[in-house]
């Protein structure tokens, strides 16, 4: 085979592969699609879109949040991950939503005490997490995204639980940096 012809065949050959194949830093198809999924606390369709099912979510959050539901020993429920454009619009969702660009989780903290809900930002912050919302109307609800620039936010009335402000002021969080410091272990 003449190089010319080597490169043209490598060249279809890589136009050919599915973005599930070519974008290695994300888990990408329906849950029963993916290959090589490695988590050991959750499985691929906790992280579907709730609209068309499909699933795609950043490695690097999967890793992260293994890790976080080990360090917390128990259960993180996943209510929201992956969203479609469409079923994102039809939450409610904002248009610029993290869930859209795969680095985003609505964590269940139904059954949680304080206690345990500080621990699971605790960890959630010292896993690479930057950003957190919280919900007045959803207090059980805990929002947690990878996003460059640090954020955080509380709708409707009041502010944010003593729980989550305790996380934050334990890491030192800034807005646009996120955590400014590393405690060296957990505490209450």
């Amino acid at each position: 085979m003449k190089r010319r012809d080597f490169l043209i065949s490598a060249s279809c050959a890589a136009l050919s592969l599915d973005s599930a194949q070519a974008d290695t830093g994300f888990y990408s198809g329906y849950p029963d699609q993916i290959t090589g999924w490695s988590a050991k606390h959750f499985k691929p369709q906790e992280f579907a879109s709730k609209g068309n099912g499909y699933v795609r979510v950043r490695k690097e959050m999967i890793f992260s949040l293994d890790r976080v539901r080990s360090a917390v020993a128990h259960p993180v429920y996943i209510t929201s991950a992956y969203r479609d454009q469409a079923h994102n619009a039809l939450v409610g969702g904002v248009k610029h939503s993290r869930h859209l660009i795969s680095d985003a989780v609505d964590i269940n903290l139904r059954g949680l005490s304080a206690q345990q809900r500080h621990r699971l930002m605790w960890h959630l912050l010292a896993e690479g997490f930057t950003s957190f919302g919280s919900y007045s109307h959803i207090p059980n609800m805990l929002h947690a995204d990878m996003r460059p620039n640090a954020r955080i936010w509380h709708r409707g009335g009041g502010s944010h639980p003593v729980w989550f402000r305790q996380a934050l002021t334990d890491w030192g969080w800034q807005r646009d940096r996120g955590a400014t410091r590393r405690p060296a272990t957990f505490r209450i």
